[in-house]
């Protein structure tokens, strides 16, 4: 299913890719041709709030449970049109790229700081932001790259307690109160503070653990896609 839906996805970015290369081309239309996406790429939690709840969360009905929702929508009906192959296709790179954003703590983070994008650190002596530093930072410093990673990264034990959606968005918002916005010391960050090798090693783990876990996840969904069940995670967000 994935490789059929990559050769009919190729003119939505030049050719064709792989299917983790194609799990960039979200970030690359957000800002132009799918702007109507950019939410759907988050979830801004009060900072007070424990728990993620959708209708309040996600009142306006654009977050990243809703961009979810939508690309299993459509991954899950037959496609007959060209415009159909079309939505498909990009509805497997909205997909593969949602489940990898939601297991990154702070894209459900803190409505004061965005998760983490308004938090200026210093990291290797170089001005960046916490987001930025979680997204790709920490694991440049890491050693963790596409492909060389792969043999790694699959002998790492893979375990999932939860099956539902709302139990990811609780578990990056947990990770992210505990691990992103404190320091090694178990201060909280504040922008202008230097992070460094402590504060990596003490988050190496939970990188790792939140890779491995996304991968395990998006390869069930996608294998229950392709035996035409609707996937278990599922979620109809009312308001």
């Amino acid at each position: 299913m994935v490789d059929t839906l990559l050769v009919e996805g190729q003119a939505l970015k030049g050719g064709r890719v792989s299917f983790a290369e194609s799990c960039l081309w979200p970030d690359d239309v957000k800002y132009s041709n799918h702007k109507g996406t950019y939410e759907q790429h988050f979830i801004n939690v009060p900072d007070e709030a424990l728990t993620v709840d959708l209708v309040r969360d996600c009142a306006a009905l654009n977050c990243i449970a809703t961009g979810i929702q939508r690309a299993l929508t459509y991954l899950s009906r037959p496609a007959g049109s060209s415009r159909e192959k079309a939505r498909r296709a990009a509805a497997l790179r909205f997909l593969g790229h949602f489940i990898g954003d939601l297991h990154q703590p702070l894209h459900i983070g803190n409505a004061s700081d965005w998760g983490g994008n308004k938090i200026t650190v210093l990291w290797q002596g170089k001005e960046t932001n916490l987001h930025a530093l979680w997204d790709y930072g920490m694991l440049e410093s890491m050693g963790i790259k596409y492909p060389d990673s792969l043999d790694f990264l699959l002998s790492v034990e893979k375990t999932s307690e939860h099956e539902h959606l709302i139990d990811w968005f609780n578990e990056s918002l947990s990770l992210a109160r505990t691990n992103a916005y404190s320091n090694a010391q178990g201060n909280i960050i504040t922008s202008g503070d230097s992070l460094g090798s402590d504060y990596l090693e003490r988050n190496k783990p939970v990188l790792i653990a939140r890779l491995v876990l996304a991968s395990e996840r998006l390869a069930t969904i996608l294998n229950e896609i392709a035996a035409g069940e609707q996937p278990r995670v599922f979620l109809l967000i009312s308001a």
